[in-house]
C-alpha cells in the first residue's frame, strides 16, 4: 500500500512538473531569440505595484496582492517569423491542467486566459494572444478568484475611459 501511495504521487508530481516545463520550455526558447523580447518581475519589484494601491479603500478592485512571479513574451513588430501565440501554446502546453477561464476574439486578435487551480486559490495564469498581437504572461502566486475576475473584467471592458486591453487592438 505505502508503494502504491508514492507511486501515485510521483506520477501526480511528474505529470505537474511536465505541464509546467512546457511553459517554461516556451520562454526559454524564445527569450535568447531575436525577433522576442523576454521580461520578469519578481519578488520585491512586485511589492513596488502593491504601494500604488494602499490609497484605494475598495479591497475588492485592488490587484492581487499575492503574485510571486511575472513573466511576459512578446514578439517584436518587425519580426521576420511572426508566430500565432496561441497556436503554439496549444501545441507546446499540456493544457489538461489548465481551465479556460476567457477567451475573446476580436478581429485579427484573438485571447485566452488559462488558469490552474490549488485548492480555493489559482497558482497560476495564463494569459496568450495570438493575431496581430502574440505576447504570453504567465502569473503565478496565490490569486483569489475575486482577484482573477478583476483581471478578466479588465480585459473584457472598456473600464469607461476608452482604455480597455481590447480597445487598443485593431
Amino acid at each position: 500500500m505505502k508503494g502504491l501511495l508514492t507511486l501515485v504521487f510521483l506520477a501526480v508530481l511528474s505529470v505537474t512538473a511536465f505541464s509546467q516545463r512546457s511553459v517554461d520550455k516556451i520562454f526559454e526558447q524564445y527569450s535568447e531569440s531575436d525577433g522576442y523580447v523576454t521580461i520578469t518581475l519578481k519578488g520585491n519589484l512586485l511589492n513596488l505595484f502593491e504601494c500604488d494601491d494602499d490609497d484605494d479603500d475598495n479591497d475588492s478592485e485592488r490587484n492581487p496582492q499575492n503574485i510571486t512571479e511575472i513573466r511576459i513574451l512578446t514578439q517584436e513588430d518587425d519580426s521576420k517569423d511572426a508566430l500565432n501565440f496561441i497556436k503554439m501554446a496549444a501545441r507546446d502546453i499540456d493544457n489538461k491542467d489548465y481551465e479556460e477561464y476567457l477567451s475573446v476574439r476580436k478581429s485579427a486578435q484573438d485571447i485566452r486566459m488559462l488558469i490552474r487551480q490549488d485548492g480555493k486559490f489559482i497558482s497560476e495564469m495564463l494569459l496568450i494572444g495570438g493575431g496581430e498581437d502574440n505576447f504570453i504572461i504567465q502569473m503565478k502566486g496565490k490569486i483569489t478568484h475575486q482577484e482573477a475576475e478583476k483581471i478578466r473584467r479588465d480585459i473584457r471592458e472598456d473600464n469607461g475611459n476608452g482604455k480597455g486591453v481590447l480597445s487598443n487592438l485593431n
